[in-house]
């Protein structure tokens, strides 16, 4: 986004997707035709009044017919980079890498960090120490927020790994290489207890056909996005939110995804097979936007909680009308109940086939290097019978053709 100065004309600052300010002049030398488009400085080692007087002298320059020098002020050396100057920068790298979590890691430093707290923000980064990195991860913890106290812990301790390896490798961020850091004040804070308790719980089969039962009373198109999400194999909500109609092949019956967890540069890509039921639902959510997980006819995607409300609505209905057989369930066990269910019999689906389909332990060696087969009709099958599943019908069971031995007697 670029803001222009409205009384020096040419005059403007860029503001990245992370927040970091450039100014800039724009002009044309007097008897030349083409515009010049000046850098003058990254905002905090050159400060706004400093940048504002340099593009009123390259203006000067430009009208009487020179050629201006690169911008004379030089940041000012007593200005050192801030601890926020550091999660700026580690914002920024995300969104260059086009991280699909970048937003979610900005959100979440600008909200538990810059404006919780505002001095620690200012402070040197090279003065940052394990207190104030404490500071930030206990506040969230006594607040009752244990994931979400470890997720700083993790930006924090990253955003400082990923400086002071940038200062023996050319090819890192420039933000991050001229901080200059040397010590990582994170690196001895542990794991917040609590921050990631898998959860144990799987629907039974009657609770996850009661589901099934609830989501089709839904209201569109919330009932179509339950129903979508359960028959696509309970693929993780963050990843659906991202789906385009692009992204949907008609003809080959595939949806195409794209995993993008863990420390991937590049997202896996990967397919997910669509049951004749699914286009029907799709029908139902999309319109003249491009998404398909898409409450307003794929203008905008939904966001990773909207899914995860219409399960904790069918729970509190499942609640209501004595079908919980367990403790109440969010949105996340319906990805666990799927794969469980299915492993039982009468369906065996193997776990090679449920990693394929639910996309998750592909990043092995074997999976890496030997395994190239999608297993795609596998798939298809794991999909049909959980359609059979949600809808009570039987297994096919393989014919028994009793042989007449005096027939094939020698």
């Amino acid at each position: 986004m670029v803001i222009w100065d409205q009384d020096l004309s040419g005059y403007g600052v860029r503001v990245s997707p992370g927040g970091s300010r450039t100014y800039f002049f724009q002009g044309r030398i007097k008897g030349h035709s083409a515009a010049q488009k000046i850098t003058i400085g990254r905002h905090g080692p050159i400060t706004a009044e400093q940048a504002r007087k340099e593009a009123q002298r390259l203006a000067a320059e430009m009208a009487l017919g020179r050629n201006p020098a690169q911008p004379k002020i030089r940041p000012d050396k007593t200005v050192r980079s801030t601890f926020g100057d550091l999660m700026e920068a580690y914002i920024d790298m995300l969104h260059k890498q086009s991280k699909a979590s970048a937003k979610l890691v900005e959100n979440g430093i600008r909200k538990d960090i810059e404006r919780a707290f505002p001095k620690l923000w200012s402070k040197l980064a090279a003065e940052i120490d394990i207190d104030d990195c404490l500071a930030i991860v206990g506040k969230l913890h006594d607040e009752g927020s244990p994931r979400q106290a470890d997720k700083l812990r993790s930006y924090i301790k990253t955003a400082f790994t990923k400086a002071i390896n940038a200062r023996r490798n050319v090819n890192a961020p420039r933000a991050m290489r001229e901080l200059k850091l040397t010590h990582n004040p994170a690196s001895e804070i542990e794991k917040v207890e609590g921050s990631s308790n898998a959860s144990d719980r799987a629907l039974s089969l009657a609770e996850f056909r009661a589901y099934w039962r609830h989501a089709q009373a839904l209201s569109e198109p919330r009932r179509s996005l339950a129903m979508l999400h359960v028959l696509t194999g309970g693929q993780r909500m963050q990843q659906l939110a991202r789906v385009t109609l692009a992204d949907i092949d008609r003809d080959a019956m595939l949806m195409r995804m794209a995993d993008g967890k863990g420390r991937r540069v590049k997202p896996r890509i990967y397919t997910v097979p669509l049951l004749p039921e699914t286009l029907e639902l799709i029908n139902n959510i999309t319109g003249g936007g491009e998404f398909v997980f898409s409450c307003d006819g794929g203008q905008t995607p939904i966001h990773q909680s909207y899914l995860s409300d219409a399960a904790k609505e069918i729970c509190r209905t499942m609640q209501e009308a004595g079908e919980l057989e367990g403790e109440p369930f969010t949105g996340k066990v319906i990805r666990a109940t799927i794969e469980t269910r299915l492993m039982k019999k009468p369906y065996r689906v193997s776990s090679d086939i449920l990693a394929r389909l639910l996309s998750h332990g592909l990043g092995g060696v074997q999976a890496k290097h030997y395994a190239h087969d999608d297993m795609h009709e596998e798939q298809v099958e794991a999909l049909e019978k959980l359609w059979r599943m949600l809808n009570e019908e039987p297994e096919p069971s393989a014919e028994v053709v009793h042989l007449d031995q005096r027939r094939v007697a020698v």
